[in-house]
């Protein structure tokens, strides 16, 4: 049965939430930029006759651009999508969002949130409205298909970003261009799927990574800092977090995970402090793993108790160490290092 398309409509087949970002932006004189202005209601009714409205439930979850977003704005978007995703009547999701973070909310749902099936999509556009090539209503069109494609039940499950034509898994995508329409690349993996008219061509299985139960209360999320090593690197680099009672880092190495006797001496007297400190590398593939000796060498730093964070990025180490570290779900603290990994460990 279709249910028609309302801003307040609580059963509708396919939830589209709004967040802002450039799909919705218009040039604003008195600020002299860009701004969020376009309603989700606007959006939703200038894709015309492509979509049948009756199928899609509206919220406008919030109106900002994406650079804004912070660990409420995650932990409460994630609430929400958990909650739809439960709703029996509810087949799939769909989320607009601005591009410079959307694949760190991509990330944040794909590891907290439990939808073995039905699919969540986000979407978003390189062009405001008024530009001759707005790409906007194209991308947001291809991700309600994408929901509405029963095939998506069997290869879509779960989170992606479906943008210029393409089905990106949260795992490997990443922004490789700040203005470029197509800005999304998922590199050496290859996307997941590709749009065309009438169909979708699915071209490889989006990975699976463990679930994380998300934490009750919002002051339950930890605040993780991500710092880079670099040849410039002094022993006190990482003294101000240890004074301001930080729980843990983000640490960003060379190649396997490795840094400077410097670094490795910042790491050491963080880690005497009781600071948390997750190792990922600085390459686009490969991750860490403890194999160098030496002072600095990534072995040297796994025997000071640093966590080695297999294939996981910055950003998606710090959404990781956010949602386990301070987590009542998760009580084996030593048992934590199995969810710092884009794969399954047993």
């Amino acid at each position: 049965m279709l249910r028609r398309f309302s801003s307040q409509s609580g059963n509708a087949r396919i939830v589209v939430i709004t967040t802002g970002g450039t799909i919705v932006q218009k040039f604003d004189r008195q600020l002299g930029g860009y701004v969020p202005k376009t309603s989700g209601k606007e959006l939703i009714e200038s894709i015309g006759s492509e979509i049948n409205l009756e199928t899609i439930d509206l919220i406008e979850f919030a109106m900002i651009d994406s650079r804004a977003i912070d660990l409420k704005f995650l932990f409460n978007l994630s609430k929400l999508v958990q909650q739809k995703v439960n709703a029996e009547e509810v087949d799939g999701i769909v989320i607009v969002h601005g591009t410079d973070t959307m694949e760190i909310t991509a990330y944040f749902l794909h590891r907290s949130v439990y939808s073995p099936l039905k699919p969540i999509v986000i979407t978003g556009a390189m062009r405001v409205v008024t530009n001759s090539d707005y790409d906007g209503k194209a991308n947001i069109t291809n991700a309600i298909k994408q929901v509405s494609n029963p095939e998506s039940l069997m290869y879509g499950y779960g989170v992606s970003i479906n943008f210029a034509g393409k089905i990106h898994s949260p795992v490997n995508v990443y922004k490789e261009h700040s203005f470029a329409i197509d800005p999304f690349t998922s590199g050496s993996y290859g996307v997941i799927g590709m749009m065309h008219t009438s169909r979708i061509d699915w071209l490889n299985n989006p990975k699976k990574s463990l679930c994380i139960p998300l934490p009750d209360k919002l002051e339950s999320f930890l605040s993780v800092p991500i710092v880079y090593a670099n040849p410039g690197a002094t022993i006190d680099l990482l003294d101000g977090f240890i004074e301001k009672n930080f729980r843990a880092l983000v640490v960003v190495a060379y190649g396997s995970g490795n840094v400077n006797e410097n670094m490795y001496y910042a790491i050491k007297k963080a880690t005497e402090h009781g600071l948390k400190i997750v190792l990922v590398t600085n390459c686009k593939y490969g991750g860490v793993y403890a194999e160098y000796g030496g002072i600095g060498g990534n072995q040297s730093l796994r025997d000071l108790g640093v966590i080695m964070a297999d294939d996981l990025n910055a950003y998606q180490a710090m959404i990781v160490a956010s949602l386990v570290f301070d987590n009542e779900y998760l009580s084996n603290e030593y048992g934590l290092e199995k969810y710092f990994s884009n794969k399954i460990i047993e």
